[in-house]
This record gives C-alpha cells, structure tokens and sequence, in this order.
C-alpha cells in the first residue's frame, strides 16, 4: 500500500464540534483546519434511504428543537426538517479540499461501501482512517476489506503487547485507538516497529496534549487544535511530497 506519510509522524485532528463550533457541521472542520489542525473527526450515520450523514448521536434536531432519529426517516424528510444536516460527501469533499486527512467514526457498517465510492471518486481514500470498532470487529473489517484504513479500539492495555501488536498486524489493521494513558512507550515502539499507526481519544488537556506529542502519537484527536498546533515543534506535520512505502 502507498502512502503519503509515514507512521513517524504527527497529525492533529478536530474534533466532532471543534473550537466550539455546532456539532455535525461543516463549520468544525473549517474551523479545524484554520486552526492548524492536519486533519478531522467526522461522525457518520446512515438515514432509512441509506444515505450517509454526519450525526454524533443517531439525531439530528429540527428548526422547532424536536429531535429527529436518523434511521427513522429518508433524507428528504430530515433536510426539509433540519436543512443544516450535511450529507458525508459534502463533508468528506470540503476536508478533501482542506488536505486534511479524515477519521471517520461509522454508526452503521452498511455505509462502508458508500463511503468507499465517495472517498475513491474523492481520491481521499488513502488519506481517511476508519475508527470507533473493537478489536475484533475491526479485524474483521479489516480482513474483509483490505483497501480501507481500519483502526482498532483497546479498551484497556493489555498484559502482552507484543501479542496484540502481532495480531493487528497480522489482520491487517492500519493501527490502534486508544486513551492517551494506555498509548505508552512500549506499545507505540511495538506499533512503530510493525507498521502500524496510533491514535489517541479524544482530549483537550494541555498537559495530556503535550505528552501525546513528546510519544510520537500519529493521529491526535482534539476540540482544540490551536493550543495542540502550537505544540508541535516546528514542521513536524507537515506531509510528505513524494509516496512512501508503509512497511
């Protein structure tokens, strides 16, 4: 697989919301990438005519504040009730044209191959991470379809990382999530040594903040991408001209 970066570096992410922006809207990822950030967070759901939306929560909330369920009603229903719902495209275009990179959270695994579609159309699938799926799952994923970036959830650190490493490895993960005090020295020197890239939770704490990019953490997620941009030292985000081999 050819990438344009390498599991040596750092970006930082916006989160869902970011620089308290509306949730869900184009507003974070525009605000994200003004403030630095390489990359965004999109939280995806799918509507009952199957068409992918952002949506944190499974809701979105119409112009009179009542809360509408996104797999109860086609997408013509939701936008004529909440018409500031964007469609994923619309989403994954806009940070397309930011160049920034995407981590994706999906609801419903059925909008996998949509999303495939968009992003290969996009030329941006090798610039997106799919995140939020356990460890098993993820693997699953990941054997099924070799072509999409899929990262595992650790809930925990476990007591053999090398064995956990190995597995990912082996199924084809692209890396692993998980929280910033499980994201330690020796798991990241594994997932380094492997190939493999890391991501933190999401966390606004300077300190914490500071730590994930003294670690080398690859994908740290965010609401503030300003105080996390000022951290990095100088050009360290910045991507790659040519492609490089992941090994």
């Amino acid at each position: 697989m050819v990438l344009y970066y390498t599991n040596k570096e750092i970006f930082v992410l916006s989160a869902v919301g970011c620089m308290d922006t509306e949730p869900d809207g184009l507003e974070s990822i525009l605000a994200g990438n003004e403030e630095g950030a390489k990359g965004c967070c999109l939280s995806v759901d799918m509507t009952a005519d199957g068409i992918a939306v952002l949506s944190s929560d499974g809701y979105c909330v119409a112009n009179d504040g009542t809360r509408l369920s996104i797999t109860d009603y086609s997408y013509a229903e939701l936008h004529q009730a909440a018409p500031q719902l964007v469609p994923a495209g619309q989403a994954i275009e806009l940070a397309r044209t930011c160049r920034a990179k995407i981590a994706i959270t999906v609801h419903n695994q059925t909008l996998l191959p949509q999303l495939r579609i968009t992003l290969r159309h996009s030329e941006w699938l090798d610039n997106t991470i799919f995140v939020g799926l356990g460890l098993v799952e993820a693997a699953r994923i990941a054997v099924a379809n070799p072509d999409l970036h899929i990262m595992g959830e650790l809930p925990a650190l476990p007591d053999n990382i090398d064995a956990l490493v190995r597995a990912a490895q082996t199924t084809g993960l692209f890396g692993l999530r998980a929280a910033a005090g499980d994201l330690t020295p020796a798991l990241l020197s594994a997932c380094r040594r492997a190939g493999l890239f890391t991501m933190s939770l999401p966390t606004n704490d300077e300190r914490t903040l500071a730590g994930l990019i003294r670690s080398g953490v690859n994908f740290i997620e965010t609401a503030r991408p300003d105080i996390t941009s000022m951290l990095l030292p100088a050009g360290e985000a910045e991507p790659h001209q040519i492609p490089l081999m992941r090994f």
